[in-house]
């Protein structure tokens, strides 16, 4: 039994006792309206803790493998189904601005410069495969685990 089942059990034994009291002293219209009003705040409060609960908080790795091929590691605490543009960001790995633009050229400061000499960056997925979709559309959750690659060519 969860514990909402045993506190809407544990309440009602409370309407009830306080129901059956009621006749040695106040009246039971007035008691058991203020009981069932005090278990109806407290079934409430629980289920407001409940939705807030719902948003769950998720442990994902991410990897950074560089030019010179120096690799770095972080593990980013985010909320279940937050984007990883905006967790980048937040872990200053990628900027806010190509967070927001979803299109990414710079990580951890070294920029890939395609038009230059055929850099860029590929995401990985825990699999290793490449993503078909970039960091603005990827929605984070536990143990996930992504990867930038410095790339030419």
């Amino acid at each position: 039994m969860n514990t909402l089942h045993k506190f809407a059990a544990l309440a009602l034994s409370a309407v009830l006792s306080v129901c059956l009291l009621a006749g040695c002293g106040a009246s039971a219209t007035s008691t058991a309206s203020s009981a069932a009003s005090s278990v109806a705040s407290s079934v409430a409060a629980s289920e407001v803790a409940s939705s807030a609960a719902a948003e769950t908080q998720a442990t994902v790795e991410f990897t950074v493998t560089a030019a010179d091929g120096s690799v770095s590691s972080v593990l980013l605490n985010v909320t279940d189904g937050e984007k990883l543009s905006t967790a980048l960001a937040k872990a200053g790995i990628i900027s806010q601005e190509e967070a927001d633009a979803g299109f990414v050229t710079t990580v951890n400061g070294e920029t890939a410069d395609y038009n230059k000499d055929q850099a860029w960056w590929c995401l990985t997925d825990a699999a290793g495969e490449m993503t078909t979709v970039g960091v603005a559309d990827i929605e984070l959750h536990d143990g996930d685990s992504y990867a930038f690659t410095y790339t030419k060519g």
